[in-house]
């Protein structure tokens, strides 16, 4: 214990964040919402040291908790509750006026809920110092309150917690229900904060049906999410019903509230659909300099946007769509009178699953001034799109589609030799949906580029070319899959190296490379054991190297590789430095 005594100060509060915070993830592990729900495993570290004390009380006392559904108990006049909670342990120690977060976990009924608020003794205090909220709950089967006392209970939950926290300005919630009931206790109480909200960051596993009265003069951060991908929709199948379905589908995506644009630095919505994307959005009068509900919205302040589109074109979408490129228009998110809003400071831009075509709808961002672009999904006219009208891109992550055509792999090719020559880029990851053998271009112009991704599909010996050339790269990680055809595997068998005492093949091939990660897609197992062997000398020919990943399954032959490396004593190249080399395992 005296060597943790004399750990320096910020390292000793960087160990106890790391217990207190802990990432609370969606059933995709899409969304992720990070919450202060660790107090016990840092009360523990309160009974050690005084040095660790003073380090911990500051996360433990400043943080409520009140979790509903756990084994602990909690004896009152009405019954026994059953709740975990630190908040006599706050009054006790007299850092009530410094709690600035209350976490609250529910696992029950709602009645349950306003039963253990009362017994955890938050409710009979009000606490002005308490400005964010983090809310969790948890449980997957479906809560329907339909009965007059759940009723009474949701509107009781919501009137403790206003009364309690007069100064909420933070907002966190996540919903792992199937439904929309999970968020249940926040709808009034959003609702009145509305106005003087700062961060509201909500995602459900369903749909989001919380009523959104109030607008939001003062919000920076807003991120609303529905986990749930069942509103992946396809064209009617002819019936009138169906029809009816759909269009009612379509319509609760999501309901985002009245927004003043201005304010926002943070925007993360999804999924929504693809017109009418700036409608909850607002101005400022020019005349007053006022926020006005009738004014257009321009995001002055905004610097991150991640829009998420959950709606497929449909037949009278496709329409829409010729005739709104026909005109050079983006056929979504434009106003009522045709003005785009302006987006002077942004920065980062992520569209996933834009039905119509993404070359037109970038064209309504300031393409110039963007450092980080992600696409995902984006299917119409991709490959009409080139990232060298992004001057000042520093990263980019795209998924590539499939080509509409046979000459699909000639179109990937073409579209990633026009990728490779974007000099600006830092870091650069391409995802295809199919990962097939794609040819990378013959020259590059990636010089500064310090991090790559291609889960695309390539041979192994193109990886030496990669290092070679990219002179700054730092982590590089690659999909090796099977040769397209014979001629494929002659022209690889033909630059094969044969000996390995030709200076060509022997030489360093990088001295930045820091981690390494090679992905074996649909190969056979003798190309398999083949391809791991190539990779062990690969990594004895970057002496920088410090981490190999690869799959759990190729892990131990992978090993073996290497110990065959190390020990043969005839290799033209030292490999001393593979000992101090960590072999990891990825997940695909």
């Amino acid at each position: 214990m005296t060597g943790f005594n004399t750990l320096p100060p910020r390292i000793l509060t960087r160990i106890f964040e790391y217990l207190f915070w802990t990432a609370v993830c969606g059933k995709d592990q899409a969304e992720r919402l990070v919450l202060p729900i660790g107090q016990y495993e840092v009360l523990a570290c309160l009974k050690v040291s005084h040095a660790w004390r003073k380090r911990a009380a500051g996360l433990f006392y400043r943080t409520a908790l009140v979790s509903v559904g756990t084994n602990d108990t909690v004896h009152t006049l009405g019954g026994t509750c059953h709740v975990r909670t630190n908040i006599r342990l706050i009054l006790e120690s007299g850092y009530a006026p410094k709690t600035t977060r209350l976490v609250l976990v529910i696992d029950a009924e709602p009645d349950k809920l306003a039963k253990c608020l009362l017994a955890s003794e938050f409710v009979g205090f009000e606490w002005p110092s308490i400005n964010t909220l983090y809310f969790y709950h948890p449980q997957n089967h479906e809560v329907r309150p339909s009965s007059l006392n759940q009723n009474k209970a949701i509107d009781d939950v919501n009137q403790y917690l206003l009364a309690s926290m007069p100064n909420l300005k933070h907002i966190y919630a996540l919903s792992g229900t199937s439904d929309s009931f999970g968020l249940f206790a926040l709808d009034d109480l959003i609702n009145v904060r509305m106005p003087y909200l700062k961060t509201l960051t909500v995602v459900a596993q369903g749909a989001l049906k919380l009523g959104f009265h109030g607008h939001a003069q003062l919000l920076r951060h807003l991120t609303m999410h529905t986990v749930a991908h069942a509103l992946d929709y396809s064209e009617p199948s002819g019936s009138s019903d169906d029809e009816t379905n759909c269009s009612l589908q379509t319509h609760v995506l999501l309901s985002v509230p009245r927004v003043h644009a201005e304010s926002l630095v943070l925007l993360d919505i999804g999924p929504i659909a693809p017109t009418n994307i700036w409608a909850p959005f607002f101005g400022t009068n020019e005349a007053s300099n006022v926020p006005d509900l009738n004014t257009l919205p321009n995001f002055l302040c905004l610097r991150k946007l991640r829009l998420v589109f959950g709606v497929q074109a449909s037949q009278s979408e496709d329409r829409h769509m010729h005739r709104a490129s026909k005109h050079r228009n983006s056929p979504g998110p434009e106003t009522s009178v045709g003005i785009y809003p302006l987006f002077p400071q942004l920065e980062s831009l992520t569209v996933e699953q834009y039905p119509y075509n993404i070359l037109l709808f970038l064209e309504n961002f300031p393409r110039g001034q963007l450092l980080h672009l992600k696409l995902y999904k984006c299917l119409h006219h991709f490959y009409e799109l080139s990232l060298c009208v992004f001057s000042r891109l520093q990263s980019a992550c795209i998924d590539i589609p499939e080509a509409p055509h046979a000459s699909k792999e000639q179109d990937e090719e073409t579209w990633i030799s026009k990728t490779f020559s974007v000099s600006t880029l830092r870091s650069l990851s391409l995802r295809a949906s199919v990962a097939h053998q794609v040819d990378l271009p013959s020259t590059y112009q990636l010089h500064c580029l310090q991090n790559l991704d291609l889960s695309i599909g390539m041979r192994s010996v193109e990886v030496e070319k990669l290092l070679v050339e990219l002179k700054h790269l730092r982590s590089l990680r690659v999909t090796i899959t099977e040769v397209l055809s014979k001629t494929h595997e002659y022209l690889s068998r033909s630059i094969r190296p044969k000996k390995y005492t030709k200076s060509k093949y022997t030489r360093v091939l990088s001295t930045t490379l820091e981690q390494l990660t090679i992905c074996l897609v649909d190969l056979a197992a003798s190309r398999q054991r083949r391809a791991l062997a190539k990779t062990a000398w690969l990594a004895a020919r970057v002496p920088s190297l410090l981490s190999l990943h690869t799959q759990q399954e190729h892990l131990q032959v992978l090993a073996s590789c290497i110990n065959n490396v190390q020990a043969n004593k005839q290799a033209p190249v030292d490999a001393r430095h593979l000992s101090n080399m960590r072999l990891c395992t990825i997940l695909l």
